[in-house]
C-alpha cells in the first residue's frame, strides 16, 4: 500500500535540463557584453570552474553552487570574482525561476494524491535555499508535506542517509513510500535500497540497453497517474 509519494525535483517535476541551458546562455550574454570574452573563452572557463568545484567538493550540496562556478569562471577568465559573479548568479537564477513550469499533467496527478490523503515528498540533491524557490515558483509550497535536500542530510542520492530521513520526516515504513525519480542510478535504485518502492520517470526515448525489468517506467504524467490509480488502495 502507497501511503506516500516522494518526488525527485529537477527533471522529474519539471524540465530542468532545458533550463539550464538557456540559463547559461542568458549569462554568457551578459559576461561577453560586460567583459568581451568569446563563446568559447567563457564556456571553456565555466565547464573548467564546474568540473574543479566538483573535484574539490565531491559528493556534496555545495558542489552544485552556482555562485561558486561562477566566482571560479572569472578567476579563470583573470577576472577580480567581486566583479561580476554575484551579478552572474542572479541573472543565471532569475531567468531559471521565472521560466520553470510543472511537467503536463503533475499539477493533476498532485491533487490526485492529495485527495486520496497521500502524503507528497520531495527528496534533491542541491541547496536548500535554491530548491525552497523552485518549489515557491512551481506553486508547491503548498503540496509538500516533506523536504528534504542533500544539504540537510549531509549526503546525495543514492547514499541510504537521505532516504532514512524522508521516512523519519513522514513517520511511515520504507515498504509504504514510493520515490519517482528521472535518474536511475541515483533515485530508483537508491530508494530500492532503501526499502522504498520506486519509479523511473523517463520521458526521452528508452533504448533497448536501459530497459529494466524490474522497475516500473513511466514516460509523462499521464502514464504515472495509471500506474498510481493501480498501486493506491481504491484507486485515485
Amino acid at each position: 500500500m502507497v501511503k506516500a509519494v516522494i518526488f525527485d525535483l529537477d527533471d522529474t517535476l519539471y524540465d530542468y535540463k532545458a533550463l539550464e541551458r538557456a540559463a547559461f546562455e542568458c549569462v554568457g550574454e551578459l559576461v561577453r557584453e560586460r567583459l568581451g570574452v568569446s563563446v568559447e573563452q567563457y564556456e571553456d572557463a565555466f565547464m573548467r570552474a564546474r568540473q574543479i568545484t566538483k573535484e574539490m567538493l565531491g559528493e556534496t550540496a555545495t558542489s552544485h553552487s552556482r555562485m561558486l562556478y561562477f566566482q571560479k569562471t572569472l578567476e579563470y577568465l583573470d577576472i577580480r570574482p567581486l566583479y561580476l559573479a554575484l551579478e552572474m548568479y542572479e541573472t543565471y537564477w532569475g531567468f531559471f525561476l521565472d521560466n520553470m513550469v510543472l511537467y503536463p499533467g503533475a499539477r493533476e496527478l498532485l491533487e490526485a494524491l492529495h485527495e486520496k490523503y497521500i502524503r507528497v515528498g520531495v527528496c534533491t540533491d542541491l541547496l536548500a535555499h535554491i530548491q525552497h524557490r523552485k518549489l515557491r515558483r512551481l506553486g508547491m509550497m503548498d503540496d509538500v508535506d516533506c523536504m528534504v535536500t542533500s544539504e540537510e542530510a549531509g549526503v546525495e542520492k543514492p547514499a541510504p542517509g537521505i532516504f532514512k530521513l524522508c521516512l523519519e520526516k513522514l513517520r511511515l515504513p520504507a515498504e509504504e513510500v514510493c520515490f519517482v525519480g528521472d535518474n536511475l542510478e541515483r533515485d530508483v535504485k537508491g530508494a530500492i535500497a532503501a526499502g522504498l518502492q520506486a519509479i523511473w520517470f523517463h520521458p526521452e526515448s528508452l533504448q533497448e540497453e536501459e530497459a529494466q525489468d524490474d522497475v516500473d517506467i513511466v514516460s509523462d504524467y499521464k502514464e504515472l497517474y495509471e500506474l498510481f490509480d493501480r498501486k493506491i488502495e481504491g484507486g485515485l
